[in-house]
């Protein structure tokens, strides 16, 4: 793969940049758990490379996922478009990865500012629209407490909802989701 690299970038520094992270992405293929994961952060110029080179030291079926950080809001560069993201290749090992969920809390201002209601335990939560009214692909057409309308949710949805009381009701008597 490195003498195919090196025959159309020859001896630039894309190629000596490849051929530095070839032998370390071998390495970390080496001691990486059957269980693991492996994710490289890099920027748009060498991801095309690196996920290549990635294919034949991980093999093409332990590629899971091309992850794209957005460092910047959008804007316009001296010409063309605003260099804006970088990547991160996400390979694992084996076929059946050690998953971790990861959460971090909202801001204190997110919260106020999306999250502005209130249960009476002090759960947070925000009016969430169970209207399918102008969404493509449609809803589902129902009466529900008097009001006859296109919901996002079937009737049983509706109804589960309504008994676990994650439904509220407008001044107008429209249902509305609260989402926490």
């Amino acid at each position: 793969m490195m003498e195919a690299f090196h025959s159309f970038l020859k001896n630039s520094p894309m190629m000596a940049y490849l051929a530095m992270m070839a032998p370390r992405l071998v390495e970390l293929h080496r001691v990486l758990k059957e269980t693991g994961s492996l994710y490289l952060h890099c920027d748009p110029t060498a991801s095309h490379f690196l996920k290549m080179l990635l294919d034949g030291v991980l093999g093409a079926e332990c590629f899971r996922n091309e992850i794209i950080w957005k460092r910047t809001s959008g804007h316009s560069d001296a010409v063309g478009f605003g260099s804006i993201h970088d990547v991160i290749l996400f390979y694992t090992r084996g076929a059946d990865p050690s998953w971790n969920d990861v959460f971090q809390p909202y801001d204190d201002a997110y919260v106020e500012q999306y999250y502005g209601y209130k249960d009476p335990d002090g759960r947070r939560w925000m009016s969430d629209n169970l209207s399918a009214s102008g969404l493509s692909g449609g809803g589902y057409e129902y009466e529900w407490k008097g009001v006859t309308r296109v919901w996002r949710c079937p009737r049983t949805t509706m109804e589960r909802l309504d008994r676990e009381g994650k439904i509220f009701y407008t001044r107008n008597g429209i249902a509305r989701r609260k989402r926490y």
